[in-house]
This record gives C-alpha cells, sequence and structure tokens, in this order.
C-alpha cells in the first residue's frame, strides 16, 4: 500500500473518529426558543458602545443608549451603566441609570475615575463599582541621586535610572443610587469586577491581586476563594452559591463555575474534538471557540454567554451544568451587530 493511500485511510478514521465522539451540547446547534423564565436581557456591543435591550428569546431588539457593563437592576426596572469622559490611565468617569423602557437616563455620580462593573443590591437601592483610585497613572524613573534612590519623572542624565511602568490602583466603591452619597470599601490595590450576592447581602466577590476574593461588607474583611489569576468578570447566581467566571484556557476563553466559597470547579465550555480534528485534516491552524462574559438567568438554570464560535460573537445560553449549549441572539437577529470582547472583566449581558 503507498504512502498515500495510507494517509488516506488514516484521515478518514480520524474523521469517523471525531464524530463518534463529538459531544452533542456543545455543537453549533440550529438556533432554539430560549427559556421563558425572565423578562428582558440587555447587552453592550462593545465597552462604551451601543447598549440594547431584548426579549429573552432575541426578539424585540431595541436601542437603549451607550456605556459600558450594562446591569440589570434585580427589580427589572432599571439598567445601571458606566461611562469614560476621556482616553487613557485616570480618565475622569462616571455612574448611570436608564429606565428599560429607555426613558429617565440619569448620571448617580461622576468623578469616578475609569468606573466600571456595576453591581445592584438586592433590594435595587445601592450599587458597587469598580474605580480607578491611588497608584501611577504615567511612567516614572528610579533613578540614584548622590548614592540615593529618587522616584523621578523622567530620567536624570549621567544618573542610573530604572524605568518604573505605570501601575494605576482600583478600588470598590459603594454608591446610594438615589442621593449618589457613596463611601469606598476595603480593597486590594487591583480590584475588579465586583458582583454583589443578592441572597447574602454582606458579601462581593470581586477579581484581586490574589485570584478571586470575597469581601464582607459587614466586617470589611477579604477572604480568598482561589488564587488563580486566570479569571474575568465572576458574577454570582440568583441564589448566591455559585460564581460564573470567565477564564482565561489556554490564549482563549471558556465559561466555568465554581461555589461561592472556591470550591468545585467545573469548565462548562469546550471546542468539541471533531472540530479541532477537522481543522487539522484541513491542514488548517487550530482555532478554539472562544466562550465568555457569562450571565444568570432569573432563576439561575440558565447561563447566557458569548460565543464566536459561528464566526462572530452571538449571544448563545445552556443550562447551569453546560448543556444543551444553544443560540439566544443569532448574528441574524442582532442586525449587523458586532459583540466585541477584550478580555478586560466586561459585563456583555445581563438577564432579568
Amino acid at each position: 500500500m503507498t504512502s498515500h493511500k495510507r494517509l488516506s485511510i488514516l484521515r478518514l478514521l480520524l474523521a469517523l473518529f471525531a464524530l463518534a465522539i463529538a459531544p452533542a451540547a456543545a455543537s453549533a446547534a440550529p438556533e432554539t426558543a430560549a427559556a421563558k423564565t425572565g423578562h428582558v436581557i440587555v447587552f453592550q456591543v462593545s465597552s462604551g458602545g451601543p447598549i440594547y435591550a431584548a426579549n429573552p428569546d432575541g426578539s424585540g431588539l431595541r436601542y437603549l443608549t451607550t456605556g459600558m457593563d450594562p446591569a440589570l437592576s434585580p427589580d427589572g426596572k432599571q439598567v445601571a451603566f458606566t461611562r469614560w469622559h476621556g482616553q487613557g490611565n485616570g480618565a475622569n468617569g462616571s455612574l448611570w441609570v436608564i429606565n428599560i423602557d429607555g426613558t429617565g437616563e440619569r448620571q448617580v455620580v461622576g468623578g469616578a475615575n475609569q468606573a466600571k462593573s456595576p453591581t445592584w443590591s438586592a433590594d435595587s437601592r445601592q450599587i458597587i463599582i469598580s474605580l480607578q483610585k491611588d497608584g501611577t497613572l504615567t511612567d516614572t524613573y528610579l533613578c540614584m541621586v548622590d548614592g540615593k534612590p529618587v522616584v523621578m519623572e523622567a530620567p536624570v542624565e549621567g544618573q542610573r535610572c530604572m524605568r518604573q511602568a505605570a501601575n494605576p490602583h482600583w478600588g470598590l466603591r459603594r454608591i446610594d443610587v438615589a442621593t449618589g452619597a457613596y463611601e469606598d470599601l476595603a480593597r486590594e490595590a487591583h480590584s475588579f469586577a465586583p458582583t454583589w450576592n443578592t441572597a447574602n447581602g454582606w458579601q462581593v466577590v470581586f477579581r484581586g491581586d490574589k485570584g478571586l476574593q470575597s469581601l464582607d461588607l459587614n466586617q470589611g474583611t477579604l477572604t480568598v476563594l482561589s488564587a488563580k489569576g486566570s479569571y474575568r468578570g465572576p458574577v454570582l447566581s440568583p441564589d448566591g452559591s455559585k460564581i460564573a467566571v470567565t477564564f482565561n484556557q489556554n490564549a482563549h476563553w471558556e465559561v466555568h463555575v465554581l461555589n461561592v466559597d472556591g470550591s468545585g470547579e467545573v469548565r462548562l465550555t469546550e471546542t468539541p474534538f471533531n472540530v479541532i480534528i477537522s481543522q487539522q485534516l484541513a491542514n488548517k491552524d487550530v482555532v478554539h471557540w472562544n466562550n465568555a462574559a457569562p450571565a444568570w438567568s432569573p432563576d439561575g438554570k440558565q447561563i447566557a454567554f458569548i460565543s464566536d464560535r459561528s464566526g462572530q460573537y452571538e449571544i448563545w445560553v445552556m443550562n447551569a451544568d453546560g448543556s444543551n449549549q444553544r443560540v439566544l441572539v443569532s448574528a441574524a437577529k442582532l442586525k449587523g451587530l458586532k459583540i466585541q470582547y477584550d478580555g478586560n472583566d466586561e459585563r456583555v449581558i445581563s438577564w432579568r
């Protein structure tokens, strides 16, 4: 038998094997109707770009406003979002709310540099955000001057200087929605993407320097839930028992879920083996699907997320255990909107 025939047979066997073991739940299934729980979803096209609302089955797409990280209030009446009024480290930012019907847009508070990731209290009266606070916004230089180390804005001619990269710090701020009054909370130097436990109002989970962290609002204490540094955009389930995260899975994004105490982590999304084999058989570079930005359904039984498995990001949904993955808002229903995800803890979707 010639080597060419052997190669052809090998490719055929690999293809048949891949088809036999392909997980049906993760395949690109036809679009189906969404679950009937919940009344509305909101999503952003890009950070700082248009924000839209739609029915849970993807119908009724309607423009709301512009901003980033939209978050529906627990009562489903308002959407919180943030805006930056400039570019670069330290850019002035603000927190806003708008009614779900598109009326009543107003600024809640300004002066919150690079504000992100609003998360609501259970009674819809307070919001916690992350914001740039302290640290250094530009590069500095540590120079030896007269035998002593001195921090300088520019290198000193004739002196030994070491560049220190800009290191903006990020904190957490709790804000009263009605009055705009606020207080800064206990935090690490870099505290991102807070998610408020609406079932246990004392707890806020966020991504910090030591990994996934829990903040006790009553005691002002921090507890490390998981020391992994690959998490982005944690979101707590409605009953407060689970945390869904975007996970940096070897240079692409996947959705993982873990218990609220940091135990029992499970990967929910994955590119099927037959898709990988098909790319190899076609002599193409292996490209894994990106699955990111999870959002819980109101009853906690499902998780919406974005996936680029069709070639562009669409809004998908799956059961809370990762089964029955299917399109929620397809590219056709997005009507030309191109959802972007950059891995910066974006909260793309909210569902109430």
